[in-house]
């Protein structure tokens, strides 16, 4: 079935990031972390963890109802080389995404329009958490559950996040 209830559920999580992006935008300042050298955790620092987790999470139920959906989703044969493939693509994106912010009429762009600086925040967060769900899934292959899979990626994703948050 092409429109189920769980396509409704990912329409609205699509939804909800939007107003997630808009709100994030109104209280960007509360959300940026400063650069300091002090070893506290602030609550900038806080906000943007906040974020990101929720950002995450929308995106993992995302895939989440997409296995709900599919009974074909992390079976196709491509899955299997898929840990090859994502760290290429994240880093092919990383540059383009690079590029994007320090060519100038590309940067003005950006700047100017900011709900292109969300969508690639998404889209990086998305390609990080498909990330570890490769990994996920080339290490567990047939032992567990797609969605557990899905949830496992979600649970690293966030803790790898976390560390990397709060070490910088």
């Amino acid at each position: 079935m092409f429109f189920s209830r769980w396509t409704l559920f990912q329409g609205i999580i699509i939804i909800l990031l939007v107003v997630l992006a808009f709100i994030a935008d109104i209280y960007k300042k509360d959300i940026a972390v400063p650069f300091s050298s002090s070893t506290e955790v602030n609550i900038p620092m806080l906000m943007t963890f906040l974020f990101i987790v929720v950002v995450i999470g929308s995106l993992s139920l995302i895939l989440y109802f997409q296995t709900k959906k599919s009974d074909t989703f992390l079976k196709h044969p491509l899955w299997d080389k898929m840990h090859i493939l994502m760290p290429i693509i994240f880093v092919i994106s990383l540059v383009v995404i690079f590029s994007i912010f320090l060519i100038e009429p590309l940067s003005n762009f950006a700047q100017n329009n900011r709900w292109i600086i969300y969508v690639l925040i998404y889209y990086i967060l998305f390609l990080i958490n498909v990330l570890v769900l490769t990994f996920i899934h080339n290490a567990k292959k047939n032992t567990i559950s797609n969605e557990n899979k899905v949830k496992f990626s979600f649970i690293w994703t966030t803790l790898t996040l976390t560390v990397i948050l709060f070490m910088l």
